[in-house]
């Protein structure tokens, strides 16, 4: 064999973090394909802070979706060098002033310390989804969760039916390929039609409900 083209072998370790990442780009661009106002906010630990960092997060999101600021979310947590925990979250809804942000995770989390930040979206939603599943598969973070209202309740099952449809029934080689599939599956993630999911795991036509909708 030639020992230019020696493939080195994948561990576990670094499979499962392939794996990972690959499930937290789907993840993440099905919930940028909704479309709406991204924004990405850090919320840090003091000294101060209690531990359970995620019951401080479930406080401070019923606070703003209670206040309409939230729609929907995906959030990675991890862990400084230090040990203090903090949080990353992509989310779609409105503009959150970022002293009102600060001031109402220090009442809860006694920490003052946080960012947030537009995600310009004109940019390619793939390069950004790379990027946050990246980040998310980094070894100092930990496990990652999302809300219904990032895309739909049920989705992840959803993409599999409709991926598994799709390759018994669209695919045709030679005159296709799989970005034909994820076109379909963009189309349903804004809305512009929405898919029998009975019917298509029956492979029983029609699948298909249009709806009106601006892409």
């Amino acid at each position: 064999m030639n020992e230019n083209n020696y493939e080195k072998p994948i561990d576990e370790e670094e499979y499962k973090r392939i794996k990972k990442r690959k499930r937290c780009f789907q993840r993440v661009i099905s919930g940028l394909e909704r479309g709406g106002e991204v924004r990405m906010i850090t919320l840090t630990s003091s000294n101060d802070a209690p531990d359970d960092i995620q019951r401080s997060w479930r406080c401070l999101y019923m606070r703003l979706k209670r206040r309409d600021l939230i729609d929907g979310y995906i959030k990675i947590p991890e862990k400084t060098k230090d040990g203090k925990h903090h949080l990353h979250i992509l989310y779609r809804g409105r503009y959150i002033p970022h002293e009102f942000l600060s001031r109402m995770w220090d009442e809860i989390h006694k920490s003052r310390i946080v960012d947030i930040r537009v995600v310009k979206l004109k940019n390619s939603k793939a390069s950004i989804a790379n990027y946050v599943a990246k980040y998310m598969s980094k070894e100092s973070a930990g496990r990652y969760s999302w809300s219904w209202g990032w895309v739909w309740r049920g989705f992840c099952k959803h993409w599999e039916i409709y991926k598994k449809w799709w390759w018994r029934n669209v695919y045709v080689e030679g005159k296709n390929d799989f970005s034909n599939c994820l076109t379909g599956w963009k189309f349903w993630l804004k809305g512009v039609y929405q898919f029998d999911v009975d019917a298509m795991k029956a492979d029983k036509p029609p699948v298909l409900v249009l709806t009106i909708r601006a892409i």
